[in-house]
This record gives structure tokens, C-alpha cells and sequence, in this order.
């Protein structure tokens, strides 16, 4: 009758004593703090939807005003620290190199002709539209509707 084993890890566990496994812990602990980094780079997402906390109900500081410069100050802080500033220009408005793979395809496109009159073909308006919309904007109705159509 053959004996039955759990997981290989339980398997080398039993074979390593107490010193063994926290030895092989605080190897695995100190390469888990040497890889981890910490972000120090502060930005706001998107400052138009930041919560904000109120203050206390009592709390209350009598005549305090901001005057200009504390404000466009704080304006411009919030606009350096903002995120969002450049959610308006293309990618290579705003980067020097692509930042994926797929961004690589198209990165440093040009237009290879301007347009050309044999491949564009604009929309215009034959004898019969044209008449149309002279005699919609003189009587209101187009000429194709039908006179007697509540009659029948």
C-alpha cells in the first residue's frame, strides 16, 4: 500500500528545520524591500473632480481673506502638479518617443501627397436639387410633396 504525500513543498518543508526556514524568510524578505520602490512622484489626476473635506462646524477663523497672489499661486501649483494639462494634444505633442509598442506604428507619419483633384471628388448639387431648394425656401413645401395627399 503506497503511501500517500501532500505538495512537493511540504515534501522539502519536513526536511528543513526551524533556523532553515526563517533563514530562507528573511532572504525572501530583504529581496521583496530591495526591489520595492517608493512612488515620490505626486500628481493630481484631475483637479476638477478632487474631493475635499470640509472643516469642523465650529471651527471659524474671523476676516480671513486671499488676497490675488495667494491664489494665482495656488492656482499655478495645482496646474504644475495637474496630470491632465496636456489631455488635449496628441501623443507626440507630448512626448519626444513613443511610450508602447503601438505607438511605434504612425509615430513619425507625414502625409505623402496633398490633395490631389483626380482622387477627390467634393459633393455638388445637380439642376434639379438646386431647384429644389430654391422653391422649398420660397413656398415652404418641396416640389416633389403631393397637393391632394389628405383627399384619398
Amino acid at each position: 500500500m503506497a503511501k500517500e504525500f501532500g505538495s512537493k513543498a511540504d515534501m522539502i518543508s519536513n526536511k528543513l528545520d526551524e533556523v532553515s526556514k526563517n533563514s530562507i524568510w528573511r532572504e525572501h524578505c530583504t529581496k521583496e524591500l530591495n526591489n520595492t520602490t517608493l512612488n515620490t512622484n505626486f500628481n493630481i489626476s484631475n483637479p476638477a473632480r478632487m474631493p475635499t473635506l470640509p472643516e469642523k462646524p465650529n471651527y471659524i477663523l474671523p476676516n480671513t481673506a486671499v488676497d490675488g497672489s495667494e491664489m494665482s499661486e495656488a492656482r499655478e501649483r495645482l496646474r504644475m502638479l495637474c496630470s491632465i494639462k496636456d489631455a488635449d494634444q496628441l501623443p507626440p505633442d507630448k512626448y519626444d518617443d513613443p511610450r508602447t509598442s503601438a505607438q511605434e506604428y504612425g509615430w513619425h507619419s507625414k502625409t505623402l501627397m496633398g490633395n490631389n483633384p483626380i482622387f477627390n471628388y467634393k459633393r455638388s448639387a445637380c439642376e434639379i436639387t438646386s431647384y429644389a431648394d430654391k422653391y422649398y425656401e420660397m413656398s415652404g413645401t418641396t416640389p416633389f410633396s403631393r397637393k391632394d395627399a389628405g383627399g384619398k
